[in-house]
């Protein structure tokens, strides 16, 4: 036994000088995530979102006041970069879990949080931004009313084909009716 396992450590498979380096590698090929600390990371940052979406509703209610736009426009930057990150974090963990594991449930009921913190956020930037202030009466839609038919210019009349016509009836591809 002893010398059969001497034998194998020696054989030529086991050299590692004919293993290319890549399969030498000490890290595994598929990357491990510590689900604990992503967990961690993520919840603080839906936090800080919550916390970033509730400064907006406060400065929305200031809008004309001085410097708001500043600050609006300088939490929506740092909130969407945070947002971003921990988007990445998320994917990164995704791809080192197991479809079927636990850990991959986890992080999809935290992926779930993280997007409605992120939409949460979303509207109230909208809101004070005044694109789309929730408190407000909804506006109506202006009705859509269908634009007159294109008339050529007076200069090219006289160059229009009859196949490009289209009132007309003229004989392009597909037409004629």
């Amino acid at each position: 036994d002893k010398a059969l396992l001497l034998a194998s450590l020696h054989h030529p498979m086991n050299d590692q000088s004919n293993v290319p380096s890549w399969a030498r590698a000490a890290e595994p090929l598929v990357p491990s995530v510590n689900v604990a600390s992503v967990k961690k990371e993520v919840r603080s940052s839906i936090k800080e979102i919550g916390r970033a979406a509730d400064e907006m509703v406060r400065l929305g209610r200031r809008r004309g006041g001085p410097g708001a736009s500043e600050q609006l426009l300088a939490l929506s930057t740092e909130t969407r970069e945070r947002a971003r990150a921990t988007s990445q974090t998320l994917r990164a963990a995704f791809g080192a879990v197991d479809d079927a594991s636990p850990d991959h449930a986890a992080l999809v009921s935290l992926s779930e949080e993280f997007k409605a913190a992120v939409l949460r956020f979303q509207q109230e930037a909208e809101a004070a931004s005044g694109a789309a202030a929730p408190s407000q009466a909804p506006q109506s839609q202006p009705s859509l009313q269908p634009l007159p038919p294109l008339k050529p210019l007076p200069q090219f009349a006289g160059e229009m084909s009859p196949a490009m016509d289209i009132e007309a009836g003229g004989g392009g591809e597909g037409g004629g009716g």
